[in-house]
């Protein structure tokens, strides 16, 4: 079962990676030692050769004196069954040699041959013995030195290395892991701790401080992303968290009129039957618009399906056939307009776009006009023959609560409504500045207008 801590699986993934490695190295240096015996044989062979021929001074009678390292005599003299060493003159005399014993007698019958190629030789109670020589001048003279070791001397010595050594690798390999593993435990710790204090800080915040972000600082740079699309995130739920707040005291203050004229009316007594059904109709537009910009602000209420836009539009059209008729304006679908390619869509908030957008081109074109409603490929536009949108308005058409200069008693939502069916469709709306006259609004579907 894996541990629960990032810490903790951390190490155990080093762990389980390591190991095997480990082991491995293990196993190639036993492999290793037991392949390279021979080699090491041979190469001992060849150091005794040197360090005896080292060990050769001339003495003052002509001759040559040994002198070898305390650590190589001792070894001679105790093991003279295994080991043995002689330097032997041209003349073939002895000058030098090591404590008798069967390895000595058996370079005793060996003459030198000019050569460091070593040969077996076989001796009593099965000791098996390997040769070197090399010649030296010590004194302008020249020596042979000749070193017998048998094999089970270096096979001995070989082996109980050999055992050192992976005694010594099994306990670096173990040390080794375990100094990782508490290094990447520690490491790991550390770089936690900031994340802890990432937490501690986010779990603090609340609708009171949307405006309290997380800092980066001292994390590792792979979790920085991280970071950022947090505080992203939490500057959208500011924003919208603000829009909201603005949206309900805006609604607040739209309301409070229509209201306190009722509220005076009926104190008076005198209170006008058509003027009453006025500002009840005024207000019940406004919240009935309010009811349709909260449905149009929220995605979970859209219902995406593959759409043909000339019908919907056609409906939209015949919906404001009375209110156009009592304005004195004609609505017409543009004839040439066909269904073009189907998009996804809510019906329902294409109906509410086009009615919108309808609706304030009928109350903003002059008695006697027409409002055309025309589909293309990509968009479709509404266009009235009114007075326009003056330059200084148009970046406010979209606002909630926004009046234009033109007045009207409408509730400042309408195109509001509109924007945010656009975007919750992916989709753009603007204004047309070059048309000429009146207003034109155009919805693209792929790119802006």
């Amino acid at each position: 079962m894996l541990p629960r801590s990032l810490a903790g699986r951390l190490v155990l993934a080093s762990l389980m990676a390591l190991l095997p490695a480990a082991c491995a190295a293990v196993v190639v240096m036993a492999a290793s030692l037991f392949l390279a015996s021979g080699y090491l044989l041979r190469a001992e062979l060849e150091h005794e050769v040197a360090q005896v021929g080292a060990g050769l001074r001339p003495s003052s009678d002509g001759g040559v004196a040994m002198s070898l390292p305390l650590q190589v005599a001792n070894l001679y003299d105790a093991m003279p069954a295994d080991a043995a060493y002689r330097v032997v003159s041209r003349d073939g005399r002895v000058v030098a040699s090591s404590r008798p014993g069967h390895a000595l007698d058996t370079l005793a019958g060996r003459r030198p041959h000019g050569q460091r190629v070593p040969s077996w030789q076989e001796g009593a109670d099965d000791i098996v013995l390997e040769v070197a020589e090399a010649p030296v001048q010590v004194g302008g003279q020249e020596y042979w030195v000749q070193v017998a070791h048998s094999r089970r001397l270096v096979s001995t010595l070989h082996d109980h290395a050999g055992e050192l050594y992976l005694k010594a690798g099994g306990i670096t390999a173990i040390l080794a892991l375990l100094t990782f593993a508490v290094s990447t435990y520690l490491t790991t710790r550390r770089l936690v701790r900031p994340m802890n204090e990432v937490s501690r800080v986010a779990s603090g915040i609340g609708p009171r401080n949307l405006g309290t972000r997380l800092h980066s600082r001292d994390l590792p740079r792979e979790l920085e992303p991280l970071i950022d699309a947090f505080n992203a995130t939490l500057a959208r739920l500011q924003n919208g968290y603000r829009v909201q707040q603005d949206f309900l005291a805006s609604a607040a203050h739209e309301l409070k009129t229509p209201l306190a004229l009722l509220q005076a009316e009926i104190e008076l007594g005198a209170a006008n039957r058509e003027v009453l059904l006025r500002d009840t109709a005024v207000m019940a537009r406004q919240v009935h618009q309010l009811l349709h910009l909260a449905e149009a602000s929220e995605g979970q209420n859209y219902s995406f399906a593959p759409l043909r836009l000339r019908p919907v539009l056609a409906d939209a059209a015949d919906y404001l056939q009375r209110l156009a008729s009592r304005h004195g304006v004609c609505i017409v679908l543009d004839d040439q307009a066909d269904d073009g390619a189907a998009v996804e869509a809510d019906s329902s908030a294409v109906f509410v776009l086009a009615k919108n957008l309808l609706e304030n081109a009928v109350h903003h074109a002059p008695p006697g006009s027409v409002v055309r409603v025309e589909l293309g490929a990509g968009c479709f536009a509404v266009r009235d023959e009114g007075p326009g949108v003056a330059m200084a308005d148009r970046p406010h058409l979209f606002e909630r609560f926004w009046r234009g200069r033109t007045g009207g008693n409408g509730a400042g939502l309408g195109l509001a409504i509109c924007r945010e069916i656009c975007v919750a469709h992916g989709w753009s709306i603007g204004l047309d500045q070059d048309s000429r006259p009146g207003a034109r609004f155009v919805v693209c579907f792929d790119t802006p207008p």
